[in-house]
């Protein structure tokens, strides 16, 4: 036998495993795996909520993703329950003292990230601020069209979540520039003090 022969009959086999072997996923790919699980696992609402806020809060944070993300939120039958989790996550923050209060410097911290939503979300939800959102867009506003006077409260709150999400989806600085720059816009001397306080110290601070 030629030694060429050899040689070819030795690889050949290689050659028939390459081709029999899976393709590896591309990023694209696994986007899409993330958009499936997003939609399909609500177990994992938590961790999506707490995943969310910090990646829509950083600066570092590619714009593309933080869209693709916010897409995934869309299509997500289990929205609901991830802005809830956001909810759930900032007002857990509100009792840390790097959360409650705004500090002078954006700090590496994910509590104080979630004060600035807080204080942001607050003023929101009291009626004071709404965000202006790119391009012309309206604001979302989320309703089952046969709600309770609680259940439209929640969803008003959900909407609040989502519209500064996707605020900040396009907006680069991050959520502690954008807090900085709603401060300033207001004039106001008290923005979001009412973050981690009841509705009982509320009442008790307006006497």
């Amino acid at each position: 036998m030629s030694s060429r022969l050899f040689l070819l009959l030795s690889i050949l086999p290689v050659v028939a495993k390459a081709w029999l072997l899976p393709v590896t996923p591309t990023y694209t790919t696994r986007r899409h795996d993330t958009t499936l699980s997003m939609a399909a696992g609500p177990c994992w609402t938590n961790e999506q909520g707490r995943e969310l806020l910090e990646r829509f809060g950083s600066i570092f944070e590619p714009e593309e993703d933080k869209k693709y993300a916010l897409e995934s939120l869309l299509l997500s039958p289990s929205q609901d329950r991830i802005l809830d989790a956001c909810r759930d996550e900032i007002k857990k923050a509100s009792s840390s003292r790097l959360a409650r209060r705004r500090w002078p410097v954006r700090l590496p911290s994910s509590r104080a990230t979630k004060g600035c939503y807080g204080r942001i979300l607050a003023e929101m939800d009291s009626g004071r601020l709404s965000v202006e959102l790119n391009d012309g867009m309206s604001p979302a506003k989320l309703n089952n069209g046969d709600e309770d006077e609680e259940e439209e409260l929640m969803n008003k709150k959900r909407s609040n979540v989502l519209n500064l999400l996707i605020k900040l989806s396009t907006y680069s600085k991050g959520v502690w520039t954008l807090e900085g720059e709603m401060i300033e816009d207001s004039g106001s001397d008290d923005f979001g003090a009412t973050y981690g306080k009841s509705l009982q110290e509320v009442s008790a601070d307006r006497r």
